[in-house]
Formats: structure tokens, C-alpha cells, sequence
């Protein structure tokens, strides 16, 4: 099903599938057929099983070195949760205390992980503290994997795709680093699945999502382009009102403290010292290449126009609601010099975005092929990126985005049929 705008169901424009001579007999089954996509994300989950035994077979029956806990990044949640719980909630936001209390959680010195967030997440994360930061991070995470797959199932609503969804290697990194790309992935899916039938659940949604404000910057010039005032008011008001909240909570001096901490970030990109083979930005891709911070900037500013414009396009006129929404998912990717591999999870709902459309207006050629290439690229960072010293990860965004615009050409240039939204 398709729509062209959440709340006005009026006619869109999308290609006539092509004539098919009598002759031609029955079409040749493409090789991604129903038998393969139930096979490999089998095998990719038996693959993360294994991981995981042998992991575990390391850590307690061969304690002879030190190995990095699991979901070690879910660590700066619980220290925040438990410097808020005790009255110090701005104290998340100092490195030498914070790190003091993540390495009394595992008795053992962790490094520097920062909290880089809004005091908005820590509206999300007070209650983690409660329990041992083990059983929080197994809740947290499994709540969010499963939060992902049902939102992915909105979009394609077979079970076929819960399975593909549990075993999409974004969603295992995630999981295995123990960070928020599921929560924040299953937000923007959720809010886009529901803008059509409930705009005011999908500005909630897209409200949420402003805990990581990169990620929310383009949502309100899709809503302003597609004319979806209650979405746009209530994504307003959600975001105020967690603002207001969380500043009530915890005091004004943790927004200021946001503010430091983002800065100090940026400067560990700016000077490479973070891990530019986990950051997919063209910015990284600069970095990465030895090229001056002017140029990564001017680099970063010209993708993210490139995104802006895309939505402005998808989202200004009449076009099927799955490729609007995925060009939405897709170009969100391509703002913020300031994106790690976690943040990824979003391809999956490019995927079942991509799938929802072509499922109902067809596939071309290479297409499919192209979804496997998203569907294994959150891995790239760590397996393929840091062994050839180059950032191509931000090329395949910007590749993606310019094959949904093409879908959206095409389809403007075809005949006009009339299609409902999501669920209506």
C-alpha cells in the first residue's frame, strides 16, 4: 500500500508495470526467492549464537586475561541513571566522576565513556540504576530489539520479516555494543508507520526521537513539505515538553553541561582521535583521508544539503508513502558529521521501507541486490573500514538516496492512481 501524503489521500503517480509478450512464458524467479530469505538470517543468527558461547567460554572458563564486558557502551546509561537517582544528575556530564562509577560497576577500569546526550535521555535511562547494570543493559537492550522488530513489522506486516529483522546485523552490533540505535531506529519507524492513521502518536514518536536531536534535525521539513500540521505540533510540544521536564528533574545546569560535552566530541572527531572507521560521514571520510577540517566541513555541509533537498522533493508532491518515508530514513543518515556505526539500525527500516514499496510497484534490476549491501553494511565499520583506512560507508547512503529519488521520478512520470496510506 502507498500513500502520497499522511493526510491527504489524493492521487499519486507510479509507473504501469511494462506489457509482457504472450510469448515470453512464465518470468524467471529471481534468486533471493522465499526459501533464501528464510535461510540466511538463520544462518546469521546461528552465527551470533556461536559468538556469543564463544565468548562466554572465554570470559568463565578462560579468565587468564581481561575481556571487555559486552553492551560495554550501555555502561554510561546506568552511571547516569545512578549519579540522577542520587541527586547528582549533572555529574553524568563530568568525566573523572562518572568514569569513578563505571568502574566500581564492573571493577575494573574502563576508559573513557562519556554521556553525550540531552538531559532529555536521561529522562529515559532514571530508572536503569535500579537494578545491577547487567540485568538494566539485558532489559534495556532485549526491550529495544524487541521494540525494533515490532516496529519493523508494522511496515511489513508478514512474518517473514520478524525474522529477517531479529537477525539484521545492525540490530546484533547494536545489542553487542550496547547502545541506542534500536531505540531511536524503532522511534522513526514507529512515528512514520503511524503519521498516516494517528499524526498525533507519530508526532509523539518523532518527539522522543529529539533525545538524539542529529537524528530528529530533517523530520520537521518533511512535516512542513507534506503539510502535516498535527504531527508537527505535536512533535513540538512532545519535544518542549521533555525539555521542560528533564530541566525541572534534574536543573538547568546539565543543559549547559550537554552543551560542554557536545563541543568536547566534536573535537575528538575534529582531531580524528575518535574511531573515524565507525563514524559512516563524509565528514569521517575526510578525516580519514588526511584532508583539512575546512574541507571535511564544506564536505558535510554539501551532504547535508544534498539531504535536505532530497526530502524536500520527496515529501513536497504526490508520491508513494514507503519511498517518501524511506528517503526521509535515508537522508537523516547523511546531516550530522557526528553518526556511528550503531546509528546504522536505521537501514533496517530503510529495508523494510524500500520492501513495502517495491513489494507493491515492482522491482528493477539490482535492487535487491542493493538491499543485501545495507542490510550486511552496519558491519563494515569494524570489519572492512578499518582494514582498507578508507570511509566509504557515507557513499553508500548517498548512492541509496539517489536510487530513491530516481524511484520517485519515475513514478511521478507514470499514470495516476489513487492508493491509501499505511493500514488504511
Amino acid at each position: 500500500m502507498k500513500s502520497i501524503s499522511p493526510h491527504n489521500p489524493t492521487v499519486e503517480r507510479t509507473p504501469s508495470p511494462p506489457a509482457v509478450p504472450a510469448s515470453s512464458g512464465t518470468r524467471r524467479q529471481h534468486w533471493l526467492n522465499s526459501e533464501r530469505l528464510r535461510l540466511y538470517p538463520v544462518v546469521a543468527l546461528v552465527c551470533y549464537v556461536l559468538f556469543i558461547v564463544i565468548y562466554l567460554y572465554k570470559a568463565v572458563w578462560l579468565p587468564r586475561e581481561y575481556i571487555s564486558p559486552l553492551a560495554i557502551d550501555f555502561l554510561p546509561f546506568w552511571g547516569s541513571s545512578y549519579l540522577a537517582l542520587h541527586g547528582q544528575a549533572v555529574d553524568a556530564y563530568n568525566l573523572n566522576v562518572l568514569a569513578n562509577v563505571e568502574s566500581s560497576a564492573i571493577s575494573h577500569s574502563v576508559g573513557i565513556l562519556p554521556w553525550l546526550y540531552p538531559p532529555t535521555f536521561l529522562l529515559f535511562v532514571y530508572p536503569l540504576a535500579l537494578l545491577p547494570w547487567k540485568i538494566a543493559a539485558v532489559l534495556f537492550l532485549g526491550g529495544s530489539y524487541v521494540l525494533f522488530i515490532r516496529a519493523i513489522y508494522a511496515i511489513v506486516p508478514c512474518r517473514k520479516s520478524i525474522l529477517i529483522a531479529s537477525a539484521f546485523p545492525g540490530a546484533a552490533l547494536v545489542a553487542i555494543s550496547g547502545q541506542n540505535g534500536l531505540l531511536t531506529a524503532s522511534l522513526a519507524a514507529l512515528g512514520l508507520a503511524s503519521l498516516g492513521r494517528r499524526p498525533v502518536v507519530a508526532g509523539i514518536c518523532f518527539g522522543l526521537l529529539c533525545m538524539k536531536p542529529h537524528l530528529a534535525v530533517l523530520i520537521p521539513l518533511a512535516l512542513l513539505c507534506s503539510r502535516s500540521w498535527r504531527s508537527l505540533a505535536s512533535l513540538t510540544l512532545t519535544a518542549i515538553s521533555m525539555l521542560t521536564i528533564s530541566v525541572l528533574v534534574f536543573g538547568s545546569e546539565t543543559l549547559m553541561a550537554f552543551v560542554h560535552n557536545a563541543g568536547m566530541a566534536a573535537g575528538y572527531v575534529e582531531s580524528g582521535r575518535a574511531a573515524l572507521a565507525r563514524i559512516p560521514t563524509v565528514f569521517a571520510l575526510v578525516k580519514l583521508a588526511h584532508g583539512p577540517l575546512a574541507l571535511a566541513y564544506a564536505a558535510q555541509g554539501a551532504s547535508a544539503a544534498f539531504a535536505a533537498a532530497a526530502v524536500c522533493y520527496a515529501w513536497s508532491r504526490e508520491t508513494s508513502y514507503p519511498i517518501r518515508a524511506a528517503t526521509l530514513i535515508c537522508a537523516t543518515l547523511m546531516v550530522s558529521p557526528y553518526l556511528f556505526d550503531y546509528d546504522l539500525a536505521w537501514y533496517g527500516v530503510l529495508i523494510a521501507l524500500f520492501c513495502r514499496h517495491a513489494m507493491d510497484s515492482g522491482w528493477k534490476r539490482g535492487e535487491r541486490e542493493w538491499l543485501i549491501v545495507l542490510w550486511l553494511a552496519p558491519l563494515a565499520g569494524i570489519l572492512l573500514v578499518m582494514q582498507v583506512d578508507f570511509q566509504f560507508m557515507p557513499l553508500i547512503s548517498a548512492i541509496t538516496l539517489w536510487m530513491l529519488i530516481r524511484r520517485i521520478a519515475l513514478e511521478r512520470r507514470g499514470p495516476v492512481v489513487r492508493r491509501p496510506c499505511f493500514g488504511e
